[in-house]
């Protein structure tokens, strides 16, 4: 799977979408090199499952269970195999890869070999060298040469590594009437639901930062003229409100000039729903951060599925981000076409991945890759997608032309 600016999973329910998107906090977790196991269940407030068994086909002991590469940017690879222990709960690492330039390490699991403390024994498969391992997550802190007892893990550039992920699931908090902070003044997430945008609205407010400005034009140019402010008139209390001119001329050409504002509890979930999601795609300080999306369509009209992804395509490319958005929206991919066809903001081709998650003829699941050229022709589309419309349609006229036969 690769990453592109934008990066679509698309397929029906239940084909593996968020299981995907899921996995980058998981990776993220893993890579941080601070959890004293491979991988958790649960990261950074996102569940995957509620026990190892339920991830994985083969949980026998011993057995390898996963086996995965990552390749990053800087041509840095690292690859992990995990195999459930042998005796009591969890994973272990039972095969370790690494390769930088001419640094390469291709480590397998000595499971013959008693552990020292917490250390492992691992042979390199390159040259037969021992080495004794100890792990935090997927990252070693005890590379030790068994023979030199040199320690390799210095001359690895582990901090390379790391991933930024924000993760926000498909069903956003709905907001309260009002807020107040709580002494928190800088939230690295929005939070899984979004919980955190509110509060950044307002420390926005109070810092006199473009966020808020930025979020408030956003909603006035795509929803109806309706601007969202923060009104901290009644501080340390603020509200979250959408207000409106509701200027009217009559026809005695008397201008009756009113101001509507009203508090975003008061109107429909989609106002709301899309607010975390405008508020991270308005956070310009986190350079090459990858941003999980789910769903972002959820409760709003269709007209504005398209305008959400071009402000996240924008975002992408002027703060140098990953969007990998979820999505059963068919007016998200056709806006992200016409994007590279105009290319006003440098939007390319290169810009854009789609992946079809569906069942695999040898099990399991598979990842169709899916492009598209500079006129917006798709590479190819999976047969049945997105033509519901279609067949409702020739349905009626099937139905219409047989009433008439009859009579």
């Amino acid at each position: 799977m690769k990453l592109k600016p934008i990066t679509i999973l698309i397929g029906r329910n239940s084909s593996g979408k968020s299981s995907i998107a899921k996995l980058f906090t998981l990776l993220e977790n893993s890579l941080m090199g601070d959890i004293n196991e491979p991988l958790l269940l649960k990261n950074n407030g996102v569940e995957l499952s509620a026990d190892f068994d339920n991830l994985f086909f083969d949980n026998k002991p011993g057995a390898l269970l996963l086996e995965f590469e990552i390749v990053f940017e800087n041509n840095i690879r690292i690859g992990v195999g995990l195999s459930k222990k042998s005796s009591g709960y969890g994973l272990e690492i039972s095969q370790w890869n690494y390769e930088r330039d001419q640094v390469k390490f291709e480590l397998e699991w000595d499971n013959t070999s008693e552990p020292q403390c917490n250390a492992q024994e691992y042979r390199n498969q390159l040259d037969g060298k021992v080495y004794e391992c100890e792990f935090k997550g997927f990252i070693p802190t005890k590379l030790i040469e068994k023979e030199t007892k040199s320690d390799k893990s210095s001359s690895l550039e582990l901090n390379k590594l790391q991933i930024d992920v924000d993760y926000i699931g498909p069903f956003r908090i709905l907001p309260k009437r009002c807020f107040n902070l709580t002494g928190q003044i800088d939230f690295r997430d929005t939070g899984v639901t979004g919980e955190n945008a509110y509060e950044m609205l307002c420390l926005s407010k109070l810092n006199d930062d473009n966020l808020h400005k930025s979020v408030g034009e956003w909603y006035q140019e795509y929803f109806d003229n309706w601007k969202l402010i923060v009104n901290n008139n009644n501080q340390p209390y603020f509200e979250i409100q959408l207000s409106k001119d509701l200027t009217r001329t009559t026809t005695g050409n008397k201008e009756f000039r009113k101001d509507f504002t009203i508090n975003i509890v008061d109107v429909g979930q989609g106002m709301n729903q899309a607010l975390p999601l405008v508020v991270r795609a308005n956070v310009t300080d986190r350079p090459e951060s990858i941003v999980i999306l789910e769903q972002p369509e959820l409760h709003l009209h269709p007209a504005a599925h398209a305008d959400l992804v071009e402000l996240f395509a924008k975002s992408a490319k002027e703060n140098n981000q990953t969007f990998i958005i979820e999505t059963h929206s068919e007016n998200i991919l056709l806006r992200l076409r016409k994007l590279i066809v105009e290319s006003d903001f440098s939007f390319t081709k290169d810009d854009l991945i789609i992946y079809w998650i569906q069942s695999a003829e040898s099990g399991g699941q598979e990842l169709l890759e899916i492009t598209v050229d500079e006129e917006g022709v798709l590479s190819r589309w999976p047969d049945g997608v997105f033509n519901e419309n279609i067949k409702e349609i020739i349905a009626m006229r099937r139905t219409l032309k047989a009433k008439k036969e009859e009579k």
